[in-house]
C-alpha cells in the first residue's frame, strides 16, 4: 500500500493515536480535541476516512467502536519527510539545513546536535 500526506486535522487524529500508543475508544478523541470544537460526526467522519486510507482498523468491543493505528508513526514520517525533502528542496537534506541556517533558525545547540548526531552516524 501507498502511503499518502494526509490533510491537516486527519494528521492531527493520527498523531493523537500515536501519542496514545495503544488502541483507543472514539471517546478519546473528543476529549483530545475538545478545544478545537469538532462535532462528534465531525471525528466519525475523520475516522472513517483514516480507516478508508488505511491508517486505521476499528473494531467492535460491545458497543464501541476501538480504533487501533495500522501505519506507525515512522513509517509516514518516511513518505512526509521524502516528499517534503524532494517538493522544496531538491532531495537534498543539504539545501534544507542551509535554508535553516540562511533563515538563522539554528541555534548554536542546534548545530551542536547536529555535529553529533553525524558523528553518531559516522561511526555506524
Amino acid at each position: 500500500m501507498k502511503i499518502k500526506k494526509l490533510p491537516e486535522t486527519e494528521l492531527e487524529l493520527m498523531l493523537a493515536l500515536w501519542d496514545a500508543d495503544k488502541s483507543v475508544q472514539r471517546n478519546y478523541f473528543n476529549t483530545k480535541f475538545s478545544d478545537k470544537g469538532w462535532s462528534d460526526s465531525t471525528i466519525l467522519t475523520m475516522l472513517a476516512r483514516l480507516q478508508e486510507k488505511g491508517f486505521i482498523t476499528s473494531e467492535k468491543s460491545g458497543n464501541k467502536n476501538i480504533y487501533t493505528a495500522a501505519i506507525s508513526k515512522d513509517e509516514y514520517m518516511k513518505v512526509e519527510n521524502s516528499s517534503f525533502l524532494s517538493r522544496l528542496h531538491k532531495g537534498s537534506i543539504k539545501h534544507f539545513v542551509a535554508s535553516l541556517a540562511d533563515n538563522d533558525e539554528l541555534s548554536s545547540s542546534d548545530i551542536e546536535e547536529l555535529e553529533q548526531l553525524l558523528e553518531q552516524l559516522k561511526e555506524k
